[in-house]
This record gives C-alpha cells, structure tokens and sequence, in this order.
C-alpha cells in the first residue's frame, strides 16, 4: 500500500502526485480495495462508479499532470457524495436518497456541486449512506438507516450499534449524512461531501472525527440535491483535515453569493488563536434530550470534564475568552405552548415534562409543522426535473412504501409519518409568514445575534452532542414572498454556519465526541481560522483503532 486510506488527507495525498510516489490510479485501487473489504459490515457507501469508468477518469486525470496541468487541490482525489446529490447516469450510478422508490430514476444532469469538483479534478467514487430521505420519513427511526444502504454502523464503535439503545444513542454513528462519515473516517474515501438541514453534518462528523461545515444557507448551490426544505437545506464537506475543508469549500461556494478571502478560505488557515475573541457554552447545560441520546453518566461526566479541560487549554490563547455565555436553548423555543423548533426527533422531541403538557402532539414543532408545509412542493420539485421516476408525487412515494413495507417499512424501522404528515399540512401564507418570522427572532435575534453582541465575540463554541445545530438552521428564515408560485426567495435572509472540531474519544465504546462553533452568515472564513487553531493546539484525531 503507498499510503494509509485511514490517515491520509487530501493535502498529504496532493504532495504524493506531485512528488510522483502515487497515481491517481494507485488512489482508486486503494480506496476501493478498502471499501470492498470493510463496507459489509460498515454499510456507509450504497454504490461506487464502475472500476473501467473510474480507472480511465484517473488515467485522464495522471496524463494532464505529467503535462503539467494541474486543475487545483483536488485534481485527481476520489470524492464520496451522499446519495441525496444527484448525479448523472453517465457516471453509472443512481440517486436514491436511500429509498428505493427513487432507484432507477433519472436526473437530467448533475447537482451543480458535483460539476464543481469534476471541474476542479475531482473524481466521483461512489454514493455515501444516509438517513433514508434525510430523516424525513418516519419519526424515531435509527440515525444511518436507509432502505436501500442498510443501517450504517461507526468505524469507531466496539461491538457496533447496541440493542436497546436510543435512535440516536452513544452506539449509533448518528444522521442524516451517517455514510458519508463513516466513509471518511474508515479509508474509503480522503473526504466526502454531506448535506444537512438541522444536525445532519455536524452530528455524524462529530462521531467520526471529523472537521465539517455547513456553511451559510445559499452559498453551495442547491440544485440536484433531493430536499427537505430550501430554508435550511445545504451540502458541506467533511474531511479529517482543515485545509481540506478550506480546499473544498474553496470549490463548492458559489463567490457570487458571499464574501471570502481574496486567495480562499486557505488563507484563513492561521494555526493561531490571535485576535479571536471566543465565548463557550457549559457542557453541563448543552446536552442531547435523552430521547434522542440514552443517557450514560460515565459518558455525560466525561465529556463534560474534557470539554472543561479544552476550554482551559484556549482561555490563555484566545484575545478574548468567556467562560459559559449565556445563549437561549431550543428547549425554551415555545410560543403559546408549542415549541417552535424542529429537531431530528420529530415530533416527540422533548418529553411531556418539559413544558407540564399532556398531549405530546400539542408541543409539535411549529418550525417542523412549516417545513411539512414546504416538503410537499420542494420534494415534488425535484421529482419534477428528473428525466425519468418511479414516483412523481409524495403521495406516490407514500403508496409505493406501503406497496413495498417489508423493505420500506421494515420492523426495527416501520414509520413514515414524517411523509404522511406533510401530505396533509397546508398553511395559509399569513401563518407561514407568522411562523418563520418567530423562529427566526428566537434562533438569531434573541439566539446568536443576542450572544455574540452581548459579548462582544467572534464565534460561540459548545458541544456538537447538544442542540447548537437547531440554533444556526433557526437562524435565517425568511417566507418566500409568493407561496403559490414558489417564487425565489427575494427576501431570504440565511441560515448561520456552524462546524465541529473533534476533541476526544469516549471511554464507553470509542465513540468519538467534539465541539461545535457558531457565528455569522458569511462567516465562514472566521470558522476555518477557528478551526485550524483548534487543528494546531490540540492532539491530532486518532483513525478508528478497528472497524469491526
């Protein structure tokens, strides 16, 4: 082997080519040998290119080095896609967001994402596993699952998912971008690129390891991408570098849309804490719900102990540092008894306790309740551009599940209420507007806006095990102004971004555990200066000690 698939990053690899000790057929061979090897037990890739196909693309891609033209960073680096990002069947494979209604359908062309990193050099491996749909099918059901990938299993995780544990427990390698993950962290590819929409890159990333993104909404096209709402909907890289993300960010990041360094986000890649001015959240405060997470007090005590010791380890590094900054929590979201928040656990997000409410149905997130407005018509959207489906409606979608539930609706995960119920919701423009413009006063004004003001600093950094990502998808809503017509969104105001930092390993299981960073829309420089700090000051993250 010329190289360890588990270690490797795309800058270290970049170095290989140049010095002309790898091919990027050597890179192919590598990472296919790795995926057929470990994705039995793994489940985190649904399907690679065709070898021929993908062996001639890194011949294509060696001849044009050798005559000295080199496209970027990425030229000739295999790429993992989550299989919501579309591409075309020239590439040979299909786009299945992980359900098999969407097998065999065909996307006229690729996600504007993906023509970006062929262009820049990119080689597209294969088809990363998902929470089918995003985690928009049925309420509870186990993070990484997917009808067509199977239930996707951490490369760091002894023993793999426990029985009896929570949907999202301290077993489980967590959703919705789960494959793509799990594929970084276990060799099969030096990055992938995920999508999130509430916690789907910074949940699975921070459970392997990993560095991500999701940047400010708007910024990486959207086009090609299988929705869940264009509110809060964006792809993101995910890597076990920083200048890998900067490489990649560099390339997906539509600089029409936003401010960047004048040479990219490389330039951001500071290694030092000078000059940042940083307020921390208490990782006793900011925790998953235990429906979502099952509570381990071994696990709880030592996260919270060694996410102290890092805040310790920045406080005399940082220009400025405060210690437990205030910053309202998801959990007090609620207006006229209902919480306004959605979070991956649907309806059931928070326990009847919480508010003193009988009726679980009563606390429904009023956010969920307006992104089931806009799954119907963003959903049929897509379906609408591709050549050729098997379903063209949702409620196709939903017959097709009941025609198909042995596979579709499985025992270990029987529910697709999410899709039934965004069938029937229809809210009147003035609620719509109404709702968005509550959850964005909460998730930004009185949220981030109010504790990066309140401070005076440049990000707020917490516990990627928390529901920080609910605070940066809450942050941008804006209604489009004409509903009937899906109109664009003239006065969309976007959503923050957010990234993890991987900080350690639990003693548990080996399940790895970080930190998360908020700031400002079109702060994403400010994120990678943050994050290469926190590259340089602490340990470098350790590959997983076994996959099975």
């Amino acid at each position: 082997m010329f190289f360890n698939p588990l270690t490797a990053t795309i800058s270290e690899l970049q170095d290989k080519l140049a010095g002309g000790e790898l091919r990027s057929v050597n890179l192919i061979d590598t990472y296919l040998s790795q995926i057929e090897k470990h994705n039995g037990y793994l489940h985190a890739v649904i399907v690679t290119a065709p070898r021929a196909s993908l062996t001639r693309q890194a011949e294509l891609l060696d001849k044009e080095r050798r005559e000295g033209s080199i496209r970027g960073p990425l030229h000739g680096i295999p790429i993992l896609l989550k299989d919501n990002i579309a591409t075309h069947l020239d590439l040979g494979m299909d786009t299945t967001a992980g359900s098999f209604a969407l097998a065999g359908s065909r996307p006229t062309r690729h996600a504007d994402l993906v023509n970006r990193i062929i262009e820049a050099g990119g080689i597209i491996l294969g088809k990363a596993n998902l929470s089918e749909l995003s985690y928009w099918k049925g309420t509870g059901l186990s993070c990484g699952w997917s009808a067509v990938g199977g239930q996707t299993q951490s490369a760091y995780v002894r023993g793999g998912i426990e029985a009896g544990d929570s949907f999202g427990g301290h077993s489980n390698p967590g959703g919705s971008s789960s494959g793509s993950a799990v594929s970084v962290s276990a060799g099969f590819a030096p990055a992938a690129i995920g999508t999130e929409t509430d916690g789907s890159l910074v949940m699975p990333s921070n459970r392997a390891a990993l560095y991500t993104i999701k940047p400010t909404i708007g910024l990486i096209s959207q086009q090609g991408i299988v929705p869940v709402s264009r509110l809060c909907d964006s792809a993101g890289p995910m890597t076990k570098g920083v200048k890998d993300l900067a490489y990649l960010l560099d390339v997906m990041v539509d600089k029409s849309k936003t401010r960047i360094p004048e040479a990219g986000y490389t330039t951001a890649l500071t290694d030092s804490w000078e000059g940042l001015k940083i307020g921390v959240l208490d990782p006793e405060k900011w925790q998953f719900h235990p429906i979502l997470v099952k509570p381990n007090a071994e696990a709880t005590l030592q996260m919270v102990n060694e996410i102290r010791a890092a805040y310790a380890t920045i406080r005399p590094l940082a220009k400025e540092f405060h210690e437990n900054v205030t910053l309202i929590p998801p959990m007090e979201f609620v207006v006229n008894g209902k919480h306004i928040l959605y979070s991956i656990f649907g309806k059931h997000s928070f326990a009847t306790q919480s508010y003193g409410v009988e009726d679980h149905s009563s606390i429904r997130s009023i956010r969920l309740t307006a992104l089931d407005n806009d799954f119907k018509s963003t959903f049929e959207d897509y379906l609408a551009e591709l050549e050729t489906s098997p379903v063209r409606t949702l409620q196709e979608l939903v017959v097709f599940n009941e025609e198909h539930a042995s596979v579709e609706l499985p025992e270990e995960n029987p529910l697709q209420n999410k899709l039934t119920e965004a069938l029937s919701y229809a809210m009147s423009a003035e609620e719509y507007s109404k709702t968005l413009a509550q959850v964005r006063h909460l998730g930004r004004t009185r949220g981030i806006d109010e504790t990066l003001t309140k401070y005076d600093i440049d990000v707020i950094i917490g516990p990627a095990d928390s529901s920080v990502s609910s605070l940066a998808s809450a942050s941008g809503q804006e209604p489009p102004l004409n509903l009937v017509s899906r109109a664009p969104y003239a006065n969309f105001s976007p959503g923050y971004p957010i990234a993890t930092m991987p900080l350690s390993y639990l003693k548990l299981n080996g399940r790895p555990f970080g930190l998360a960073a908020l700031t400002r829309a079109h702060n994403e420089a400010t994120l990678v200066r943050v994050l290469s700090a926190w590259e340089a000051t602490f340990p470098k993250r350790n590959p997983p000690p076994l996959i099975k």
